[in-house]
């Protein structure tokens, strides 16, 4: 006599749905400040913005000794020099950046920075 063979089960295999589930928060827009008061806020540390601005004012002599020390530390750290055009070539064009620093004495410093305008 044979042995008895179990009859095959076919098994369904199914993928379970996926409940997605959705956030209960309530969104809520952030508050904003005008345009003109972000501008205030940024632009109002008494530095100024533009090289004939800082120029004018009274610290003229820290601002152009910041500037001094900027040059010398770029030509000291071999970051820049000044040289002649190549035919062809366009100069990519820079600004002035001014900062004043707080020192831990209270003292303010004065602080330049020569920034290549990187998106021409």
């Amino acid at each position: 006599m044979e042995p008895e063979s179990e009859p095959e089960q076919i098994v369904e295999t199914t993928t379970p749905e996926v409940l997605i589930r959705r956030s209960s928060r309530i969104i809520v827009a952030p508050q904003m400040y005008s345009p003109s008061l972000y501008y205030l806020l940024l632009s109002d540390t008494g530095e100024s913005e533009h090289f004939a601005k800082a120029m004018q004012r009274d610290e003229c002599i820290k601002w152009e000794l910041a500037m001094e020390d900027e040059i010398k530390s770029l030509q000291k750290n071999k970051t820049w020099s000044l040289t002649k055009l190549l035919e062809g070539k366009k100069v990519l064009q820079n600004r002035w950046v001014y900062r004043l620093k707080e020192e831990p004495d209270g003292s303010k410093r004065y602080k330049a920075g020569l920034v290549v305008k990187g998106f021409q």
